[in-house]
């Protein structure tokens, strides 16, 4: 059974953000434009147009506009109490980002369940519960034809685990093979394929992230920073943290003076 607590709608929101909180209840939301920043369990997420997240209750999150241009997506609320094995996507337990193949229907059944949602005809919240699950079974069929073993995934999730414990080091693809007793090739492979980014960015992500949280919430110079997060050539960090943010270290840390 599913139980839809509520629906929004974001339309290009200006400065829009979340402050950290742990979430009460399972999200599922769909970016139909532009790009959004997640912190994930102190892992720095980016979702743009085409993107359907799947946020489990009890997960550690902010979140906010990528840059100044602000973005529009789709995000339901809701609990469930299907058995494991019913809902491939709700079984992995843990934040998910995936590709939409036909996002334009699926973006016109989150429009029908944000509408059911305003209107407050009667059975609506029957009715939208029953569009959360069409969308949920569409993200889980797409899910399965990607051949995603249960295997795979922990196996990739051993290697997250590893890369977050070590973030602030040199990545060497050998101790991650060594970690899953596979090939370096088919340790970046796999991760790949259960990601959809590689080890080396996957790390990036984690250094931005605590990058941008010291650039708000310490004294530390930007070299400092750089220094801390392992990066030992400040000008390579600045390039980093600009292609990642879409500005600079030092125009980022003035949003703490604001």
């Amino acid at each position: 059974m599913l139980t839809l607590h509520s629906a929004y709608y974001d339309d290009r929101i200006p400065n829009w953000r979340m402050a950290p909180v742990a979430v009460e209840s399972n999200i599922l939301v769909l970016v139909t434009e532009g790009r959004l920043v997640y912190t994930i369990n102190h892992t720095l997420i980016t979702a743009e147009e085409g993107d359907l997240v799947f946020i489990p209750k009890g997960t550690f999150r902010s979140a906010e506009n990528d840059g100044p241009h602000p973005h529009r997506k789709y995000s339901a609320l809701f609990d469930h109490s299907f058995p494991h094995g019913t809902v491939p996507l709700f079984d992995l337990g843990c934040f998910t980002k995936k590709r939409i193949g036909d996002i334009d229907y699926v973006a016109k059944r989150f429009e029908a369940l944000h509408r059911e949602m305003q209107e407050e005809k009667p059975m609506h919240r029957f009715a939208a519960a029953g569009i959360v699950q069409e969308i949920a079974a569409i993200a889980s069929r797409e899910s399965g034809s990607a051949g995603i073993s249960p295997t795979k995934w922990r196996l990739a999730e051993r290697m997250k685990r590893h890369i977050r414990e070590h973030y602030r080091e040199p990545l060497h693809v050998g101790e991650l093979a060594e970690l899953i007793q596979r090939s370096p090739n088919y340790a970046i492979s796999l991760f790949k394929e259960a990601t959809g980014q590689t080890p080396v960015a996957y790390m990036q992500q984690l250094r931005i992230a605590e990058a941008r949280n010291l650039l708000l919430n310490s004294d530390f110079t930007v070299t400092e920073i750089a220094d801390y997060l392992g990066y030992y050539d400040t000008s390579y960090f600045y390039r980093v943290f600009k292609r990642a943010t879409a500005v600079s270290p030092s125009a980022f840390s003035v949003m703490r003076d604001r």
